[in-house]
């Protein structure tokens, strides 16, 4: 009788600590996110965390090899968990943090992608009934705005004369993520001369995936340059400025109190940007008031002097 318990206790030792593809399930891994939702900026990190535990449904001492793995993500996206694997006691929580970052600039803000993330578990000593449920979890991630525009004029140096129209053509490029509308105005007037800014409002589109150059939208300054009310001679340069105000249309939010909340004022290099451009303008030369009809008077007067030749 003692032999026969000596080798039913010797089997049951075996069967514990044996391998089996039918292997029961001894446990289960928790593991719970801080929040099931989160946004990213254009050079930070973000950070999840996760609180993993282990739960054996039967009695447990034994501690568990926990592995964290991130087994999907969207592609513009890296996701490092830290740490990846661990020893773990029985319910004894461990925090682990999901580190987030952008590895591709050129997707639209507002989009969003998937993180799945599987916490497995075993037994540190092995046997039959090492199998320990795992635990699966998804976390939305989006992506926040970032605001960036900058002007480049055509030629920011022109000159003319007295009483002409003076256009300078810019290109305002959009280096944000984001839809934006930009407004034009004078930062500084170019003095007496008299200007209109055409169109004052452009709304510009964000770079995607694959174009090789940044959107751009085109905005002419028309100057229309100063004269005297007799005859008069100029020679002077005027600068001025235009300033482009860049507000973006995409959402931004920031985490606080426990959840993500939408902010709604302007925040400078987020969902606002500013620039100038700076330009100068000359006007050169002599102003003669009707000095266009006189030009003209006298170009019939001679058209007459070659008509009446021709008679005779």
């Amino acid at each position: 009788m003692f032999k026969r318990t000596v080798i039913l206790a010797l089997a049951g030792v075996v069967l514990l600590l044996s391998q089996s593809s039918h292997a029961i399930s001894w446990g289960k891994i928790d593991a719970t996110a801080d929040t099931s939702i989160a946004y990213v900026e254009r050079y930070g990190l973000q950070e999840i965390r996760l609180t993993v535990e282990y739960q054996p449904y039967y009695i447990g001492y034994m501690p568990a090899y926990v592995e964290v793995s991130v087994e999907g993500s969207p592609s513009w996206l890296t996701v490092i968990a830290s740490p990846q694997t661990f020893v773990l006691q029985p319910r004894t929580p461990k925090q682990v943090t999901l580190i987030m970052q952008v590895k591709e600039h050129d997707i639209q803000a507002g989009q969003s992608g998937t993180v799945d993330v599987t916490v497995r578990g075993r037994i540190v000593a092995g046997g039959m009934f090492r199998t320990i449920d795992e635990a699966k979890l998804s976390i939305i991630v989006g992506y926040n705005p970032y605001t960036e525009i900058a002007i480049s004029a055509v030629q920011p140096i022109e000159r003319t004369s007295p009483d002409r129209e003076l256009p300078f053509i810019i290109n305002i490029y959009n280096y944000g993520n984001s839809r934006v509308i930009v407004d034009l105005t004078a930062e500084k007037e170019p003095g007496d001369w008299k200007y209109v800014i055409s169109p004052s409002t452009v709304i510009i589109e964000p770079k995607q995936p694959g174009d090789e150059t940044f959107p751009y939208a085109t905005v002419t300054i028309t100057l229309t340059s100063p004269h005297g009310t007799a005859i008069s001679y100029h020679n002077d340069w005027e600068d001025f400025s235009i300033k482009a105000r860049a507000r973006s249309e995409a959402p931004y939010y920031e985490y606080q109190g426990g959840k993500w909340v939408r902010r709604t004022d302007e925040i400078p290099l987020i969902t606002q940007y500013e620039t100038t451009a700076y330009f100068l303008a000359k006007n050169k030369g002599f102003y003669v008031p009707g000095f266009d009809a006189i030009i003209m008077i006298a170009g019939l007067a001679i058209a007459g002097l070659l008509i009446a030749r021709k008679k005779k």
